[in-house]
């Protein structure tokens, strides 16, 4: 009877911000991106800013978005950005689970904590999260260390292989941006996938557009 409430209480949903697929730009090959919803760190110059209020975004079942990443062809993985993939550290591991009863797909995921600090002070779910990833990115965002870098934004955060899947293909590849990418839904709305090469994006972005009459409306 206890192990059957244990299993009760298990969380069944993760609230995201946003999900994409497929995305070439934060990872290796295509791959399923699911930004989560949530973060305390609030780095300065952070690109998804709306993705902080840890009530905002919507709460998913996480047999639908398993069953999403399954129907995407020729995945390569999956990448966990935010948000905070930490603090939903429980949830994510479950989905992952899931995912890899069925296919074989990397995993890749942001944090803003360091490796260290999630292996000495972190939570059982954390712990857990860290032994199925493959490559972890960690490290806040600093907005005066910007960097054109591999996957992430300032010279700060590291590429952390924790398995061999891309362990080698890492030291074949050259450490700067892989570059945006532009997702349009059919109302018109867009989002900007990838990390970019310069600071204060955003702001630059939404400039250039109007500079063509064109007005952004976050």
């Amino acid at each position: 009877m206890e192990e059957e409430t244990k299993e009760a209480e298990k969380t069944e949903k993760i609230r995201i911000f946003l999900r994409r697929s497929p995305v070439s730009v934060l990872g290796l090959g295509k791959r399923a991106v699911i930004w989560v919803q949530g973060c305390t760190h609030a780095c300065k110059g952070c690109i998804v800013p709306e993705s902080w209020d840890a009530d905002g975004g919507e709460e998913i079942e996480i047999s639908e978005l398993a069953t999403w990443i399954l129907e995407q062809p020729d995945l390569e993985g999956i990448t966990f950005s935010g948000g905070e993939p930490m603090l939903q550290a429980e949830g994510i591991t479950s989905l992952i689970e899931t995912v890899q009863s069925h296919r074989d797909l990397g995993i890749l995921c942001y944090t803003g904590y360091r490796l260290e600090y999630l292996q000495q002070r972190g939570n059982q779910h954390q712990q857990a999260l860290l032994d199925r990833l493959d490559l972890l990115i960690d490290g806040l965002y600093v907005e005066s260390l910007h960097g054109d870098l591999l996957w992430r934004g300032s010279t700060n955060q590291r590429l952390l292989p924790l398995s061999d899947r891309y362990r080698q293909a890492l030291k074949n590849l050259p450490d700067r941006s892989a570059g945006l990418e532009i997702h349009t839904d059919p109302d018109g709305s867009f989002f900007v996938a990838g990390v970019p090469q310069q600071p204060n994006f955003r702001d630059q972005f939404a400039s250039q557009m109007r500079d063509r009459g064109i007005t952004l409306t976050i």
